[in-house]
């Protein structure tokens, strides 16, 4: 598994440079403008590991040179020198990457259903930010790299397909108690396309960083930008937890909002505060383990939604932009029934 982690140093110092929803105000692919923007659009998925895969093992410095142009962001100025050709062979011949490359190809030998509806996605996100240019989408194979199953930065998307096999899927196993099941249950295909536009979504916020009540805003703008962008997906696909654990919030909502004002938490800047609420954990200790984590997230796109409906008048882009959190909760008007 060592001789493959280059592919991961070489990715992240490139990228550092089903349940009942509420309504929010959201138009579908059947929208004429929205359909004027799909016919225009086409979506091509450029897959790594295959054209790695393709290279005859004596001609490794040739087939890397001439796969430069399409595979630049992994190849660099220079494929073929003796150093880049010594780990790329290393990794190729690792056993764990021939297995995970066998499943990948098992399991999605074709991507022409995940282009169609990339395609249909960044239509409404150019519906909804016209400036938008969609990013280019690479496929790869980065050797179990959990924290981080899906890579974006600026016009580039990088999806790690070993990590899309099943939550089942034998070699998971391995990765031992770092990788819990309510995480490994998101290492499935449905979650490929959540996941990506959540990370997408950065890209259009203006992140405030400070207070709990900041850290819920933006984590909903998140869940928020992702429901829009697939307006078919199920909140559970979006907030990635159990069906009955989303209807605990649901039926919850009003205990968990009235908890976080009666407590006076909305404002704090506690970082362990914080993170109970809004970070991955199996359940929200504040609320039991029949919560899910997260019920801070949950909460911030729930204040979202509400701001979504009640100002319709305004765009996805006044939301995403707005870095005042206080002004967004006043102008969403958000008091959940009891």
């Amino acid at each position: 598994m060592k001789k493959c982690l280059f592919f991961v140093v070489i990715l992240i110092s490139l990228f550092s440079c089903t349940c009942n929803r509420s309504k929010t105000n959201k138009p579908t692919a059947d929208k004429p403008e929205v359909k004027q923007i799909r016919n225009e659009l086409s979506v091509k998925i450029k897959r790594y590991e295959q054209a790695l895969s393709s290279i005859a093992g004596d001609s490794l410095p040739v087939g890397l040179k001439a796969l430069q142009s399409d595979y630049y962001l992994f190849l660099g100025d220079d494929p073929s020198n003796p150093e880049n050709v010594l780990q790329i062979r290393n990794y190729l011949n690792d056993k764990i990457i021939k297995q995970l490359y066998k499943d990948v190809q098992k399991q999605y030998p074709d991507l022409s259903d995940m282009e169609e509806e990339f395609a249909s996605a960044f239509a409404l996100l150019k519906y909804y930010f016209p400036k938008a240019n969609p990013p280019q989408i690479y496929t790869a194979i980065t050797g179990l790299y959990y924290e981080m199953p899906v890579m974006f930065y600026d016009s580039v998307l990088v999806i790690s397909l070993d990590m899309y096999l099943g939550r089942n899927y034998k070699l998971y196993k391995q990765l031992g108690p770092a990788v819990p099941q309510f995480i490994r249950r998101r290492f499935s295909k449905e979650f490929i396309l959540p996941d990506c536009f959540k990370e997408i979504a950065w890209q259009y916020i203006n992140y405030q960083q400070g207070a709990l009540l900041d850290a819920m805003i933006s984590e909903g703008k998140r869940l928020l930008f992702a429901e829009l962008m697939l307006p078919n997906a199920p909140d559970s696909l979006i907030f990635p937890f159990p069906q009955q654990k989303i209807q605990w919030l649901k039926d919850n909502e009003a205990a968990v909002w009235g908890y976080l004002i009666e407590k006076k938490y909305l404002y704090s800047k506690d970082n362990v505060l914080i993170r109970k609420l809004i970070s991955e954990t199996p359940f929200t200790s504040f609320f039991g383990n029949q919560s899910p984590g997260k019920a801070g997230v949950w909460t911030g796109w729930q204040i979202c939604r509400s701001w979504m409906q009640k100002n319709p008048d305004k765009t996805l882009a006044d939301l995403m932009t707005e870095t005042d959190a206080q002004k967004i909760l006043m102008e969403s008007k958000y008091k959940p029934k009891k």
